[in-house]
């Protein structure tokens, strides 16, 4: 018997190696054929053993992988809540400031905020504060400004700072309401949105739901407020010495499951927005990062170029072996059914709804990242045995068609699901 259950244990063993063996020859020949870069780190965090890795030391433009440092980042600092609203009350005037949380009637959090602005019977003053840097990330695209899923960076964002409208049985809706007068209905439509001015344009006859940012302001806070609780706010310049008290979001872990299991952009900006005040006492992204790579992530095997939160920006760089490492620290200090609730998964949910089908059985939990002729993975596998595995898959500069690329990725990942 003992004799059977070595035998046994060595196949497997040789199986392993095989398929190890196998995926990083292919790897190899493919990139000699290919005209794009990609790289794969595949690890065992229970036996701290490298399986595979091929180019894992060399950098890739990470997309929205960068969400994962993010999240990462945020979950060290700011712990199981966020500042909501700051608020400081006298005998006949409720003072109140943002405090660059991306939840507010943006469909995460509950009525907090707004039962506590409704009810309030003082006359209701908003600071003109702002945050300490641009309201885009160093290296996003300008021209992609009317596209939902690049909204501005603010202090006291509603909405998502993106509106929402459509033409329904020819009736135009609105969300806000605000903006409603300033949407434009054509004949066709080349852009959604005026570059400078919130000036908004929709196709006739057209039933889909445009989802459009809009520029913000202080000004335009205060006027969204006014409408949205049918009271006057008004704007007065900003105070630095009152006593803030403040609204707390409880419920954290909704958000950080929003931000990667759709990838939102603008709750990863803002989550380093909050951060940066936190650990630096300023409202920046870049301040965030900067602190989070000094006393979170220094153990890294490469360093990072890391400008943003949601990975807009090119200007990013990161390697597969790095985004190993990060996911490691997240396995050791995070339960992992909970780790695992954040992420999209396969089959299920989110950026991998339509993809890494088995029987309807989940096996890939991981966050995707992708740009034009730019697509990662990186997360985690539970294989066929039940092996818990660690991996970052990374492909940069390709021409040709997305669905080739994933093709390939998903049959590799299922030939590691069947092996280990």
């Amino acid at each position: 018997m003992r004799y059977f259950i070595v035998l046994f244990m060595l196949s497997i063993a040789i199986s392993s190696c095989s398929t190890a063996y196998n995926v990083n020859k292919r790897l190899k020949q493919d990139q000699q054929k290919n005209s794009y870069f990609d790289g794969f780190v595949l690890y065992n965090p229970k036996t701290k053993k490298e399986l595979i890795n091929h180019n894992g030391a060399k950098y890739f433009t990470p997309a929205s992988n960068t969400k994962l440092f993010t999240f990462y980042t945020a979950y060290k600092t700011l712990k199981d809540s966020i500042k909501s609203l700051a608020y400081y009350k006298t005998t006949d005037s409720l003072i109140i400031k943002g405090t660059a949380s991306p939840t507010f009637l943006n469909g995460i959090e509950g009525e907090k905020v707004l039962d506590f602005l409704k009810n309030t019977k003082e006359s209701i003053y908003i600071l003109d504060a702002a945050i300490d840097e641009s309201v885009y990330g160093s290296g996003w695209a300008w021209d992609d400004y009317s596209y939902y899923y690049m909204p501005e960076k603010s202090l006291y964002p509603m909405y998502g700072n993106v509106l929402k409208y459509n033409l329904s049985d020819g009736m135009l809706q609105s969300t806000p309401h605000y903006f409603k007068t300033q949407i434009i209905q054509l004949d066709s439509v080349l852009v959604s949105r005026q570059r400078k001015e919130n000036l908004f344009y929709v196709q006739k006859n057209n039933q889909e739901e445009y989802e459009v940012p809009f520029i913000t302001s202080n000004r335009l806070v205060a006027d969204l407020l006014s409408d949205k609780l049918r009271k006057t706010v008004t704007l007065i310049p900003n105070k630095k010495d009152l006593n803030f008290k403040y609204i707390y979001n409880q419920n954290i872990d909704s958000i950080y499951k929003q931000m990667l299991t759709v990838s939102d952009n603008f709750i990863a900006e803002q989550l380093l927005l909050q951060v940066g005040k936190e650990v630096a006492d300023n409202y920046s992204v870049s301040a965030a990062i900067k602190y989070s790579l000094e006393n979170y992530l220094q153990d890294l095997p490469q360093k990072p170029r890391w400008v943003d939160g949601s990975g807009l920006s090119r200007y990013n760089l990161f390697t597969p072996e790095s985004l190993v490492k990060l996911l490691e620290k997240m396995y050791v200090e995070i339960p992992t059914q909970k780790l695992l609730n954040y992420f999209p998964v396969g089959g299920i949910s989110g950026t991998l709804k339509k993809s890494y089908i088995i029987n309807d059985k989940p096996y890939i939990y991981a966050k995707t990242g992708t740009l034009s002729n730019n697509h990662c993975l990186s997360g985690y596998i539970i294989t066929k045995k039940g092996t818990f595995l660690i991996f970052s898959y990374m492909n940069n500069h390709y021409r040709v068609s997305s669905k080739e690329v994933k093709a390939t990725m998903e049959k590799t990942l299922l030939q590691i699901y069947n092996t280990y």
